[in-house]
């Protein structure tokens, strides 16, 4: 029997980033996506960091009685992941990671902070942003659905969650995960920094670059990256 798959979601985005993957895997796969604490439909209070969405994925997984799972996590979503398999390495049992942020930050400039920051809870910064994220912004209105995601999001657990993610510190632990691993990366989204930041550091890793693609191919090319996880082992 296959192991279920948890969906975990971006900075501004919520579980409906996952829809056309889900989709495309179809009913035989054992799905599970989360809103993240303060986005989506779960505007529970703070702290809005990656021990305490870690912590809520633990609380979900063993309330739906489906571990060890897969985690699957696109952007910061993928460092959530890493540090779900850290804290509850009895309840995974693999990690495919999409997009990651390291566990060793953004490694953003001072300026290239700012500009994300003052994405939050703004409806024009934010899409201004997100085109960026994507292949074709003009295309099936993709752009829209994420903007309505990111609009979705308290803006209190946006700027906090930047925080966590941005200025995460723990790399070298990663380095003690053994489960199998899948690293993702888009092609025009810094692919050399998943490999070295990410893959490199996963002892059980495979490591894909995924061809004409922009950083959400998850809803960009989801038939192309429900193949990739349909084959994880």
């Amino acid at each position: 029997m296959r192991p279920a798959f948890l969906f975990v979601h971006g900075w501004q985005g919520d579980k409906s980033v996952w829809d056309g993957v889900i989709a495309a895997l179809g009913p035989g796969a054992d799905c599970v996506a989360v809103d993240l604490r303060g986005s989506g439909a779960s505007p529970r209070p703070g702290p809005y960091n990656l021990e305490q969405f870690a912590a809520d994925l633990r609380e979900t997984v063993e309330s739906l009685g489906i571990a060890p799972v897969v985690v699957v996590g696109h952007s910061m979503g993928a460092t959530v992941a890493l540090r779900f398999a850290l804290d509850s390495p009895e309840l995974t049992h693999g990690l495919v990671l999409i997009a990651p942020v390291p566990a060793s930050g953004g490694g953003y400039s001072a300026k290239g902070e700012a500009y994300l920051r003052a994405t939050a809870g703004d409806p024009a910064a934010a899409r201004s942003w997100l085109a960026r994220t994507l292949r074709d912004p003009g295309a099936n209105g993709t752009l829209d659905r994420l903007c309505a995601a990111a609009a979705r999001t308290q803006r209190e657990a946006a700027l906090e969650s930047f925080e966590s993610w941005a200025h995460a510190d723990f790399a070298e632990q990663t380095r003690e995960l053994a489960v199998p691993a899948l690293v993702i990366a888009p092609e025009h989204d810094l692919p050399q920094s998943a490999e070295e930041r990410v893959a490199a550091l996963l002892p059980n890793a495979r490591f894909v670059v995924l061809p004409d693609a922009a950083h959400y191919a998850i809803v960009e090319l989801p038939h192309e990256i429900a193949d990739l996880i349909r084959q994880f082992r």
